[in-house]
């Protein structure tokens, strides 16, 4: 290990900020917040508890997660890219966030989200539509059908305006050709209740949320927005597997540093969560939550990245999409 990677160790586990010096002993260890910005119970929130978890053994300090749901996700993400880039506050983030809210609400989110330093992609997961296992929707062909009988039409539940669970909804109904209701929450737990009480008709989730719910029959999988299916629920099919092309996206989590924070920092928590990722006791619960371990270190995130920017950016050229996606925007 270089000398630089043992002293940003040593400051990190003294709690201090990297401008200070390592020589005073008496300072206290400070706790890492890990922010995230949906509600407890939800899929981010599980994954990160968990890493949470692992990155506390091997930093030996607390690391806590912080929930500021709201605005699908973008709360925590301005919250958090105004922050001390110091290493003791941390982002969990997804595309949305990162991605789909700012391009269509620009002038919510300051600049420095996107000027975030990117430090590893840790998970991934399908994303699952879903709905009351006696709502007579077997399957997604039905749903154009369903939509056109009611007078009301047909309403989707998501993690919050912005969303990526946000964008597969309005993707599916202009896939399918039928007009869906968007209805946002402050995370999968709401939106999950919300399908439960029938305030809703279908939800899309990641699957740690739902995955209970449909092995117990109260709710239908009726398909993954995803290009593969879920090791958690390996029975239900994909989008294109039941014909309908396009509606293909990956729920991926990543870590963020906020503004500022210096390469040798961004460099050394890479490496810790690249023992966390390759702890088999992290890998097992992920997968059976739903999600699966899809490390990428700080240089191949950012190379991700970059792909996820032209991807949603080449997506994001369906004007009619666009507008009807703003128009849900606050």
């Amino acid at each position: 290990m270089k000398l630089s990677a043992l002293l940003i160790r040593a400051c990190l586990l003294c709690g201090l900020v990297l401008s200070a010096s390592c020589a005073d002993k008496s300072v206290s260890r400070q706790p890492v917040k890990l922010v995230v910005g949906f509600e407890a119970g939800g899929a981010m929130d599980t994954v990160g508890r968990a890493f949470a978890a692992r990155l506390s053994a091997r930093l030996q300090r607390p690391v806590y997660v912080e929930n500021r749901p709201g605005a699908g996700g973008s709360i925590a993400a301005n919250y958090v890219a105004q922050s001390r880039p110091d290493g003791n506050i941390l982002l969990l983030a997804s595309p949305g966030e990162i991605f789909i809210h700012p391009f269509f609400n620009p002038g919510s989110a300051p600049s420095d989200v996107a000027d975030m330093v990117p430090i590893a992609k840790i998970s991934s997961a399908p994303i699952v539509l879903v709905t009351r296992n006696e709502s007579g929707i077997q399957q997604l062909a039905d749903i154009a059908t369903a939509a056109n009988k009611d007078a009301h039409g047909l309403s989707f539940a998501s993690s919050g305006v912005g969303s990526l669970q946000h964008l597969v909804g309005e993707s599916l109904g202009k896939a399918l050709g039928v007009e869906l209701l968007h209805v946002p929450y402050g995370g999968a737990s709401s939106a999950t209740a919300a399908l439960m009480s029938h305030q809703v008709d279908l939800l899309l989730a990641g699957v740690a949320p739902v995955a209970s719910y449909v092995e117990g029959q109260k709710f239908r999988a009726l398909g993954i927005a995803s290009a593969h299916r879920s090791k958690r629920l390996p029975d239900i099919p994909t989008f294109q597997e039941s014909g309908l092309a396009g509606v293909n996206f990956e729920y991926w989590q990543g870590v963020f540093l906020p503004k500022g924070a210096s390469s040798e920092l961004a460099l050394f928590l890479a490496t810790e969560i690249d023992a966390v990722a390759k702890d088999t006791d992290f890998v097992r619960q992920l997968e059976i939550s739903g999600f699966e371990v899809a490390y990428k270190d700080s240089h191949q995130f950012r190379q991700f990245l970059q792909s996820e920017d032209e991807r949603y950016r080449s997506f994001f050229q369906s004007k009619d999409l666009a507008l009807h996606l703003e128009d849900g925007l606050p």
